[in-house]
């Protein structure tokens, strides 16, 4: 029992990284650099390999997918010059994973979370950026604590998308409204 015991308190910890400590602010988000290796889980989300996130594509009607990898913006504008590649039917949220995380950005995710739910937080979303990228697991984290009951988070993003045979699309960014 005991053993069991220090298996999962060892789990839990390397599983979620410690709040306030090198590369996380004091409520656990990632900082800067956010492409390096990600854990396995995010707390409040459930992890999604490729083939799960096509069992729930196919079996659950009315999953949003969201998109929040980073594209620059200036001048009121996003500065997007080449095609963003994304999952078919996603939306693309950018620059809601950072931390911390500007108002302007807060207020854009708020908005268009509440829109694309129907202002119902029992709604299916899914996050997903790139593998090996902490901005979908940040925005997970922040959709999870603001009281969204059914968030996933796609972990190998539209990386493993393309790699388990996907096709993508695609985007452009959601207007800042």
């Amino acid at each position: 029992m005991i053993t069991r015991f220090l298996i999962m308190l060892f789990v839990a910890t390397v599983a979620l990284p410690a709040s306030g400590s090198g590369g996380f602010d004091a409520k656990g988000y990632r900082l800067p650099p956010y492409r390096s290796p990600t854990p396995e889980a995010v707390e409040g989300a459930v992890t999604l390999n490729t083939k799960a996130l096509k069992t729930i594509l196919s079996t659950e009607p009315g999953v949003v997918l969201i998109d929040v990898y980073n594209v620059g913006y200036a001048n009121g504008g996003f500065l997007q010059d080449t095609p963003h590649w994304t999952l078919p039917g996603a939306t693309w949220l950018p620059n809601t994973g950072n931390t911390p995380l500007e108002h302007r950005w807060r207020d854009y995710l708020d908005r268009h979370l509440q829109r694309l739910t129907e202002d119902n937080k029992d709604r299916a979303l899914v996050f997903f950026c790139r593998a090996d990228c902490w901005l979908s697991w940040n925005v997970a984290k922040r959709t999870a604590a603001d009281g969204y009951t059914s968030v996933y988070w796609y972990r190998n993003g539209v990386d493993g998308w393309r790699e388990g045979g996907g096709k993508v699309e695609a985007a452009r960014p959601e207007p800042l409204l």
